[in-house]
């Protein structure tokens, strides 16, 4: 959501720049209010998504939360200052989304030069990201601990090719097949999710299949 807004804005400012729109995503990130918070904690009352955990404060699922955002006068850039220890997507918001930008797009454009195949590129960018930043959502499933030996796993894959090699796509395939199998327990879905940001950059700048 703050990249959409953020490129309206670098867009009708006038010439496009992947600088200018990390500038203006932080402008937008901090410029939130408290109501932009009680909105989304209504969304995901909606939506219902699995793994949340539990906040210190402020917990989503808390029924009295979005009073006290009200009250408090949180913004929804507070709240994810908040949950940024925790969860790497809040992490990106108050750290102008670093992982994004300095980890998963030179890296994905990287392999889009070097393979000249999209999927590769995104699948290795996925691994990248999850090889260096233990996945969040895996955490709060299923602890550090693990989160931290399915980041190995993935470094491996990728030192031994990836999809680019017969033995990197044979270790490739069991890995998913073992991050399918624990009743979602190991399903890196805040790596899915910064993934996609980075697909977001690179079509913002340009790039189309």
């Amino acid at each position: 959501m703050p990249i959409a807004v953020a490129a309206g804005i670098t867009l009708a400012a006038g010439e496009f720049s992947i600088h200018k729109l990390r500038r203006n995503i932080k402008s937008v990130v901090e410029s939130t209010i408290p109501e932009d918070a009680v909105r989304l904690y209504e969304a995901i009352s909606i939506a219902q998504p699995g793994g949340l955990g539990k906040a210190p404060k402020l917990d989503v699922t808390d029924v009295n939360s979005r009073k006290k955002i009200l009250e408090e006068e949180v913004s929804l850039y507070g709240v994810f200052k908040i949950s940024a220890p925790w969860d790497s997507v809040s992490s990106e918001w108050v750290n102008s989304y670093h992982i994004t930008f300095k980890i998963g797009y030179p890296f994905f454009a990287q392999q889009l030069e070097e393979t000249k195949d999209i999927n590769t590129a995104t699948v290795h960018t996925f691994l990248k990201i999850l090889s260096e930043i233990p996945d969040t959502l895996i955490a709060r499933k299923a602890g550090m601990p693990k989160a931290k030996e399915v980041s190995a796993q993935a470094s491996t894959v990728l030192e031994k090719g990836g999809l680019t090699t017969p033995e990197g796509r044979d270790r490739l395939l069991k890995f998913d097949a073992k991050l399918r199998a624990s009743a979602h327990q190991l399903n890196p879905g805040t790596t899915a999710d910064i993934t996609s940001a980075v697909l977001a950059l690179t079509i913002l700048n340009g790039y189309r299949p």
